[in-house]
């Protein structure tokens, strides 16, 4: 597993330079409790792929099958 780098390092930013909008969007996402509980209780629903459908127009989004 990747470890997480020091905000605080000078080399911080440097992480950020190839990011697009999608990427910073991910980051969002990744790191919002809301969106994170729904994907969870999402996830362990039998009907996943409704589950999922749902989330993803909630937060207005398009997953990959």
């Amino acid at each position: 597993m990747k470890q997480a780098c020091d905000w605080r390092s000078p080399d911080f930013l440097k992480i950020f330079e190839q990011y697009d909008r999608a990427d910073f969007a991910q980051e969002f996402l990744r790191r919002n409790p809301r969106y994170r509980a729904g994907y969870r209780a999402a996830s362990l629903t039998g009907r996943t792929n409704a589950a999922l459908d749902r989330l993803a127009r909630q937060w207005g989004l398009v997953f990959r099958r």
